[in-house]
């Protein structure tokens, strides 16, 4: 140290020489020695302020606490699939629309069928005035399981643009390789991922065709493993088959020999209405009435004993087998009821259908007649030989047939279609569509397409003609033809005017009703027979009780030995505008 304060000192020396200190070899030393306590000082200085650094660094540790956030994952089971949802506020903050609204920043338009619960019948809904925390039985951890109901439709993951990663799923995982649109030419769409999953992205190809995402199991559907996680061949071919239909023609309906019975002055007065548009407007009607059944005795079959009874030599003797069924001989319509509709030229159906404010009147004034709903009529305009009916009617006659069967079963349920020939004669023709039209329509499996004369089948499905797949099946292959026959009701008569028919003649009034009324006791009329008209029971409903009055008025149309009261003659009569006569 000595030898480097003397190297210091010759560097310096015009610096020494400026001090106090003398110039000499006493001063030399007396110099060194200045030197190297400066030195020591400076050292022990600098040490000082490291350690006073240090421990200032540690007070202001020890004073900040440590600040920590809070993430919680709770998983929600959907019917789609699981979804992790990532919480970042305090348990005791977490509420059923703070996990709503994460999971809405990645799914924006998801619609809920069932609430978030508890179990997993979602009969436990969550209670949204408190939080998660203090629900009934709820323990807060991570991985907290919560279920709910969702519209797979509506659950498309929009992963454009959503960095936060707020929700995962085990069984709807985010694709890689998403980048956000380029420019305003953009389109959105959805997209099946390798898993099955529904996507929403973004892209510029308006082409369908040149989409090569990869679908799962069949389109639409999750990858086998996420269904199951091994399968053998006779697990797979028997779930193959439930999305296979051979389609096959059904040779004879569900009705009997003697058909259809359609009353004569209900459809008349259906196509006098059609003419006032020179059958160019579509239109429908309900027809109300009876399944007639009857018991027939199944021909004896000869089966052969296969438990073995011997008789003589070895003989088998014949089982006879004899049974008795029953049938639908006829169906029987006594009246057609038309509701509030809109012709349409543009909608599949040719009608739009409105809300009906008189259905459960209809249905219970039906049923107090012992009446019900037995078929559906369709007026059509002027079609081309062969072509029955277009695939939208062949749709909603195999809904309304499921609708009677509750379910894919044998049905008498009818569909009539009126329309006119080519000469200007009127057609009236009776159908039913096929047990497995119904099982399809049922599956969702048939759609409309451009051409009216095919129905389209599911991409998700497949139909199987003459041994190979078909995108489309002509609908008079789903056609069954039924036998139909004039009748005269001995119930009802058809005089007064129909409701829901703009533009016609004659309107529902009181004056029609005095106009049909007044005719009792002329040329054999009674008041009861007068009444007893479908249309103007359902008019006198808006006017009368429907659980107290009708159920006596019904009484005696439906058996006129069961006379109608004085009082109600006199009340009907009085809303006539009649001068007490009945």
């Amino acid at each position: 140290k000595l030898a480097s304060l003397l190297t210091s000192y010759h560097s310096n020396r015009s610096t020494a020489a400026s001090s106090t200190i003398p110039v000499g070899a006493s001063s030399v030393f007396l110099h060194i020695v200045f030197l190297l306590v400066s030195s020591i000082q400076k050292n022990q200085l600098r040490r000082n302020n490291t350690s006073d650094k240090s421990s200032l660094r540690a007070q202001i540790q020890i004073s900040q606490p440590k600040i920590y956030q809070y993430k919680m994952i709770i998983r929600v089971r959907t019917n789609i699939g699981i979804w992790r949802v990532t919480i970042t506020s305090t348990p005791s903050s977490i509420t059923t629309q703070t996990i709503l609204d994460t999971i809405a920043q990645t799914r924006p338009h998801v619609v809920y069928e069932a609430p978030l619960s508890l179990d997993p019948k979602c009969s436990e809904p969550i209670d949204t005035s408190r939080p998660l925390c203090e629900q009934h039985g709820v323990q807060m951890r991570d991985g907290l399981m919560i279920y709910c109901k969702v519209d797979s439709s509506t659950c498309a993951e929009n992963i454009v643009g959503s960095n936060n990663g707020n929700t995962n799923d085990t069984n709807m995982s985010t694709t890689t390789g998403a980048s956000e649109p380029s420019s305003s030419s953009t389109i959105t769409k959805r997209i099946i991922a390798k898993d099955g999953t529904i996507k929403l992205i973004h892209t510029t190809d308006t082409d369908p065709s040149n989409n090569k995402s990869e679908l799962g199991f069949r389109k639409g559907l999750m990858p086998l493993r996420d269904i199951k996680k091994s399968w053998t061949l006779n697990e797979f071919t028997a779930m193959d088959d439930k999305y296979n239909f051979k389609i096959k023609r059904q040779e004879s309906s569900f009705v009997g020999v003697e058909g259809l019975h359609l009353e004569s002055g209900a459809v008349e007065s259906f196509q006098n209405y059609l003419r006032r548009f020179q059958f160019r407007q579509q239109r429908f009607g309900y027809l109300y009435g009876r399944f007639v059944e009857e018991e027939e005795d199944v021909k004896e079959e000869e089966e052969e004993d296969r438990s073995h009874l011997r008789q003589g030599w070895g003989a088998r003797m014949p089982q006879k087998n004899e049974s008795k069924v029953k049938k639908n001989k006829k169906v029987i319509v006594e009246a057609i009821y038309e509701p509030p509709q809109e012709a349409d030229a543009d909608a599949a159906e040719g009608f739009v259908m409105l809300e009906d404010d008189q259905e459960e009147n209809v249905e219970q004034v039906a049923s107090l007649l012992g009446l019900r709903k037995v078929g559906w009529i369709v007026g059509q305009p002027p079609r081309e030989t062969g072509f029955q009916f277009s695939a939208a009617e062949v749709i909603m006659a195999a809904e309304l047939q499921l609708e009677c069967a509750q379910g894919v079963e044998e049905t008498p349920f009818v569909t009539v279609r009126c329309t006119v020939g080519d000469e200007g004669n009127v057609i009236v023709e009776a159908f039913q569509v096929s047990l497995q039209c119904m099982e399809m329509v049922a599956e969702e499996a048939l759609d409309i397409g451009p051409n009216p004369g095919f129905c389209y089948v599911n991409e998700t499905f497949t139909a199987i003609q003459e041994g190979k797949p078909s995108p489309t099946v002509e609908n008079n292959f789903f056609l069954t033809l039924v036998p139909i026959h004039g009748y005269q009701s001995d119930m009802f008569v058809t005089q007064f005017p129909f409701v829901n028919r703009p533009f016609d003649d004659r309107q529902q009034t009181h004056d029609e009703m005095k106009r049909q009324l007044t005719k009792s006791g002329q040329a054999g009329w009674t008041f009861i027979d007068l009444l007893s008209d479908f249309a103007l029971l359902l008019y006198l409903c808006k006017f009368l009780d429907v659980s107290q009055d009708m159920p006596k008025i019904c009484e005696s149309v439906k058996d006129r030995e069961v006379l109608l009261d004085d009082g109600y003659k006199i009340i009907i009569s009085s809303m006539a505008g009649m001068d007490g006569s009945y």
